[in-house]
């Protein structure tokens, strides 16, 4: 199987983060022929839906279907995206990130997450209406895995979110029915303390993927091992210039 360098691979970042997170990875996947496109979030709100429609109007604009990874929460965005545009999409990545049935919310994903450290290290501003990653614990959480100046470099970065309104669920509906043609993988991350690997492994249970590639890596492999993802981002993208199984 000969690979295709010209796969244009659209990387979506998940919660607190930004376009910055890709930045050691962009060059591993440049190296190898990739376009490589990141889009950020606009402005301070960093909704939800404007994310998705943010990147829409991007695929919108390719002249051939493109791969898309989603991190984290990023993962429930290319899963609205495949709904909305799947003749733009060639391929679905999710990376340590939330691939949910219909209905289900991450919370009831991870309610029997033991080894997470999300809502241990969240700080509620109820009078801004925002949550944000408690520096102290940022480390721990995203990047135990990364030395330190990238780790330090990364928490200086951080933002904060929205705090989604209580019993919302309208944002998680983004199921995959069984009869989207859509092929899609996971990368999960044995060391992640964001998203346990128990939750992942649920996860793809419940919806299981073309195939799983194992990292032995925190929540961030972007950053700590941006060449061995790059390297399982390259098999995929020979997987997706192939038949399918």
């Amino acid at each position: 199987m000969k690979q295709q360098p010209n796969d244009t691979f659209i990387l979506v970042h998940g919660g607190f983060h930004g376009a910055w997170c890709w930045d050691k990875l962009r060059p591993f996947m440049e190296e190898k022929g990739f376009v490589v496109i990141t889009p950020d979030y606009t402005g301070n709100g960093k909704e939800f839906h404007s994310y998705t429609t943010r990147i829409g109007a991007l695929l919108e604009k390719q002249q051939q279907p493109v791969i898309i990874l989603g991190h984290s929460s990023g993962g429930m965005v290319i899963t609205e995206l495949a709904k909305k545009y799947p003749d733009k999409i060639k391929g679905l990545i999710y990376l340590s990130a939330f691939l949910l049935p219909e209905g289900m919310s991450p919370p009831e994903i991870m309610q029997d997450d033991t080894i997470s450290l999300m809502q241990s290290s969240l700080i509620i501003d109820k009078s801004n209406g925002t949550v944000r990653v408690n520096k102290k614990k940022a480390k721990q959480l995203f990047y135990a895995d990364c030395e330190d100046p990238v780790a330090q470099w990364a928490i200086s970065k951080l933002t904060p979110e929205p705090v989604k309104p209580a019993g919302n669920k309208e944002n998680s509906r983004t199921d995959i029915a069984p009869e989207q043609p859509i092929r899609r993988f996971y990368i999960e991350t044995l060391q992640d303390k964001a998203l346990g690997i128990t939750s992942q492994r649920r996860m793809q249970y419940l919806l299981p993927c073309e195939k799983v590639y194992t990292l032995t890596s925190g929540h961030s492999p972007f950053l700590s091992q941006p060449g061995k993802l790059a390297a399982v981002l390259a098999d995929i993208s020979t997987l997706l210039n192939s038949p399918a199984p």
